[in-house]
């Protein structure tokens, strides 16, 4: 494990003036104990052999917790989040891999995040009033079976009293690879005799060591939201007439998961509105923007007028940096990596829906 503070440039669309902020970076999985003020919960939830880097602060009680693991190691993560005491929390599915916790000349890859926000005074003992938790999903699920009558016939002979038939559906099961996960998890649900159970546990812990949304266990009652659920959020937040929360609707936008082309619109109207340079809205436009990277190219010629005419000319130094940045980003998503993230979000929506 290795501690450091990290001294960090926070920008604010709700003040003038960036503030500094100070964050504790722990980098390894070195268990927390009592004496850290965390619930039993809390603890059970971050001190997990997955954990890659640990930050806390700026403010007491709020930390953010990176992991890295398959994803039997993720449901568990899900129950231990689930049994935390809190105000609220939620869970969100995102269609794509985590980009790298990136620290000093270092990456850290991982598969899901949990937020931990606690009171705004530090109160020893007091149960946090939100906890999230982020999971990206990297891949999309599997084909549908073949032959779905015939795994199901192999998927009853592993109940057979002839040895030699369990142990030919086993073998014909394993062959059929992750397609009969789904059979699988519907035949767990069952009457089985304890090896044939034994036997589908195993294959299916061999067929879902990738983590899909069919590998997701989610607690019953836990909250879980995906990309059109937060898109909704910021076009909410853009309808307010509050400038900084339409500022951080719009910001929230670039976030949300969903392709660029469906945020472009949004953003560039307000780049183009003169009357939100003079609030701090767009700010948050420019700051989603940036976030888009090569994706937000459309968006250029509306970043030029605003840094050449804006009357504030720290949101006019904002503007020309982020688009000589976006100037120089690599060139967006590939068609076939765009492709596969659409069907995750179907998937991610089928699930919600069903959970609904």
């Amino acid at each position: 494990m290795r501690r450091v503070f990290l001294f960090g440039l926070v920008a604010s669309l709700f003040a003038a003036t960036p503030a500094f902020a100070l964050r504790e970076i722990m980098v390894g999985n070195q268990p927390f104990g009592p004496e850290s003020g965390l619930s039993k919960e809390v603890l059970a939830a971050i001190n997990m052999p997955e954990r890659v880097i640990l930050s806390s602060g700026p403010l007491a009680g709020y930390y953010d917790v990176y992991f890295h693991g398959e994803p039997k190691a993720v449901n568990e993560a899900l129950r231990r989040f689930a049994a935390i005491k809190a105000g609220k929390h939620e869970v969100t599915l995102m269609p794509f891999p985590a980009k790298p916790f990136t620290f000093g000349k270092k990456s850290y890859p991982y598969d899901w995040m949990i937020h931990i926000s606690g009171d705004r005074l530090e109160r020893p003992g007091k149960e946090p009033v939100l906890v999230t938790m982020t999971i990206y999903i990297p891949n999309p699920g599997p084909p549908a079976p073949a032959d779905p009558a015939a795994a199901r016939k192999w998927i009853a002979d592993l109940g057979n009293d002839d040895f030699k038939v369990r142990e030919r559906a086993a073998k014909e099961l394993a062959d059929l690879g992750p397609s009969v996960a789904g059979l699988f998890r519907e035949a767990l649900k069952g009457n089985l005799t304890p090896e044939a159970r034994d036997r589908l546990e195993k294959l299916l812990g061999d067929v879902s060591k990738d983590l899909r949304v069919d590998t997701l266990e989610l607690p019953a009652g836990l909250t879980v939201v995906g990309p059109d659920d937060l898109l909704a959020r910021a076009r909410k937040k853009l309808a307010d007439k509050a400038s900084g929360i339409r500022g951080n609707g719009a910001s929230m936008l670039a976030e949300c998961g969903v392709p660029a082309e469906e945020v472009l619109p949004e953003l560039e109207k307000m780049l183009k509105d003169r009357s939100e340079w003079e609030s701090k809205a767009a700010y948050g436009a420019v700051f989603g923007a940036n976030s888009l990277g090569a994706a937000a190219k459309p968006l250029l010629p509306a970043l030029r007028v605003a840094a050449a005419e804006a009357k504030d000319k720290e949101f006019a130094k904002l503007c020309q940096q982020v688009l000589e940045g976006i100037e120089k980003a690599k060139d967006p998503l590939p068609e076939a990596e765009a492709k596969k993230r659409a069907v995750i979000r179907k998937e991610i929506r089928e699930l919600l829906a069903e959970r609904k």
